[in-house]
């Protein structure tokens, strides 16, 4: 079941108003083949410092969420919990954040969830498949910049970000009613790599296909499903936001 402290989101979320009439401003927190995954980690603390002064900060001042706390620790992170919102009476939800960085300002219609990558040459699950992880939401971000290179990026060039609170369990759940449960994303990611297939589409399911990176530049080269984000909007629980300088807005519709 969703969490209820955050049914509110449900409904339209204005930005905080300011008593001078204006939106709420915010003070700054004071807080072989190329790899990506480097370039990933510097311009998601980038993103995230965005992320924790337009859109965590203001659900904090909107008394949606009691606090948030931005997870440092590697261990932490790499257990799936980048950020943990706390409820007003208590209780928490660990969120991993996915942004498409390297599709800057592109507003695609889609998402990309990692199923297998390489490392150090064997095929390892990627963070959809992955068991043990902590995560219970994903926070996934379609962000727009002044760039639209992510390398080099500063917080202050983000210019709003898209997001999409989405529920782990209600994702697992909705692709296991499709005959897609883990063993299977598993086993197609990793025929799809062996047969050199870029693409290779679903019958029946019109809203995901896969998708497999060209190891000659990628190193990781992973395998995504790609899922239509109008789908991911349908599923239980899902919260869509829009975030950026002038304020926070409820996102109904991709």
């Amino acid at each position: 079941m969703f969490p209820p402290f955050l049914f509110p989101f449900l409904r339209p979320v204005p930005a905080a108003p300011d008593p001078r009439g204006g939106i709420l401003a915010l003070s700054a927190p004071p807080w072989s083949a190329p790899s990506r995954r480097t370039e990933d980690m510097s311009a998601e603390g980038q993103l995230g410092i965005f992320l924790d002064r337009y859109l965590y900060s203001r659900l904090e001042e909107a008394g949606r969420i009691r606090s948030f706390h931005r997870v440092r620790d590697r261990s932490g992170q790499l257990r799936g919990t980048d950020v943990i919102l706390t409820a007003p009476e208590g209780g928490a939800l660990r969120l991993d954040e996915k942004a498409q960085l390297y599709y800057l300002n592109r507003d695609l219609p889609t998402f990309a969830f990692e199923l297998l990558f390489l490392r150090q040459g064997v095929l390892t699950p990627g963070w959809l498949c992955r068991e043990g992880l902590d995560t219970d939401r994903y926070l996934l971000v379609w962000p727009f910049a002044r760039r639209d290179r992510p390398k080099g990026i500063r917080w202050t060039d983000f210019t709003r970000v898209d997001c999409l609170l989405l529920d782990k369990a209600a994702l697992l759940a909705w692709l296991s009613g499709q005959g897609l449960a883990r063993e299977r994303l598993l086993r197609e990611a990793a025929d799809l790599r062996r047969a050199g297939e870029r693409r290779r589409d679903i019958p029946g399911l019109p809203d995901a296909y896969y998708v497999a990176s060209d190891p000659a530049r990628y190193g990781e080269a992973p395998v995504d499903l790609v899922i239509r984000r109008a789908r991911l909007l349908s599923l239980p629980g899902s919260l869509g936001f829009r975030a950026s300088p002038a304020g926070l807005e409820p996102l109904l519709r991709f």
